[in-house]
């Protein structure tokens, strides 16, 4: 008889494209694989397709003294579930998981994926050594480690993570279309930019609104989805403009529906891992401007997907007086195509799936 394979996903904050990629891979179908998931109670999602049973909340607000709390909570939920394979998601939750680990010796296999990782952040080099430093001792008690895209990997390796540990799965989404079924009031007479993400430094909404008021077009609408997380920047206050609307944080499955109503979609980040934001626009056939920092100059090719930016003072707000709809309808349809090529959900969910049984199935190796 076939072992059932039990994998505990941990994180932290666990929304957006995080929450979207654990959405994704819990969704394997696979009868030999049961998922369970650990996560802050606090700006985490609280959808899941899973019985209520295999989902625990832990009490948590990122500061340094909820730290030992989370660790506490985490590894009594490690206990209670005994699970074959942990799957760690986010650096925090790769902390939580792996310090005690370093004096005790796990029971289980351990997966971990930065989602990004830390010392690619926009810092100084000595911060990036450290944060590094700390990734290469936690990496001990870590069976595999998964990158999201080659660039990730190969500063993963440039930094001196042990590249015989180190994997590339690209990030992938159903190619199903969930739009239609919410009414999204853009004007019909502009060109509709949307964004889509956190407010906080990585994702570059300062840049952004800067950009679009210095463009003196008054064809371009900016519709805005997200809010702080951690930040507490009052953006909707300052950038108070009849051609920008703040909409918040909106469900998961009404965004398709602006996915598929806009003509563009922009990702000025200043480091970015993967991307999920540029795959799930391009599933709707619109095509992305992104900055050309981490993966995203590895999604999206320029004049072809989309548009590629240097994160230049200037440099978004060239592109956006430059954009037309009979242009952008033609780049978003080689945009599905790229997708439909490499983008789709089947390529990821059979490489993690090729994981869990590869460590489910066998002793502890570290």
């Amino acid at each position: 008889m076939k072992k059932i394979i039990k994998v505990l996903h941990v994180g932290e904050y666990v929304q957006g494209g995080v929450a979207t990629y654990v959405r994704t891979i819990i969704n394997h179908n696979n009868p030999y694989i049961n998922d369970y998931i650990v996560l802050s109670n606090y700006k985490s999602e609280h959808s899941w397709n899973l019985p209520r049973e295999r989902i625990i909340y832990y009490d948590y607000h990122r500061s340094l003294f909820s730290i030992p709390k989370a660790i506490y909570n985490i590894k009594k939920a490690i206990e209670k579930i005994n699970p074959d394979v942990i799957y760690c998601h986010s650096t925090w939750a790769g902390f939580f998981v792996r310090v005690p680990m370093l004096l005790k010796k796990p029971k289980c296999n351990v997966l971990y994926n930065a989602h990004g990782w830390a010392f690619l952040q926009n810092i100084a080099e000595w911060k990036r050594k450290i944060y590094a430093s700390i990734e290469k001792i936690l990496s001990f008690r870590t069976n595999q480690i998964i990158n999201v895209s080659q660039n990730e990997y190969d500063m993963a390796v440039k930094y001196g993570l042990d590249a015989g540990k180190l994997c590339v799965i690209y990030s992938g989404i159903s190619a199903d279309r969930k739009s239609g079924h919410y009414n999204v009031d853009l004007p019909k007479d502009k060109i509709n930019i949307l964004f889509v993400g956190r407010f906080d430094l990585q994702k570059g909404i300062d840049y952004l609104l800067d950009e679009f008021v210095k463009c003196n077009r008054n064809d371009l609408f900016l519709t805005v989805i997200g809010d702080n997380v951690i930040n507490k920047n009052d953006y909707k206050k300052k950038y108070k403009k009849k051609n920008i609307k703040f909409l918040g944080w909106v469900k998961h499955d009404e965004i398709a529906d602006y996915y598929e109503a806009v003509d563009v979609v922009v990702m000025p980040s200043r480091w970015e891992a993967f991307g999920l934001v540029a795959i799930e626009a391009m599933k709707y056939a619109t095509p992305v401007i992104v900055s050309n920092r981490g993966a995203l100059r590895e999604i999206i090719a320029h004049g072809k997907t989309g548009y590629v930016f240097p994160f230049d003072k200037g440099a978004l707000t060239k592109v956006l007086q430059m954009l037309s709809k009979e242009e952008l309808l033609k780049l978003g349809k080689n945009a599905e195509k790229e997708f439909l090529k490499k983008y789709q959900e089947s390529c990821m969910l059979k490489s993690t799936v090729f994981l869990y049984e590869k460590y489910g199935n066998d002793t502890v190796g570290i």
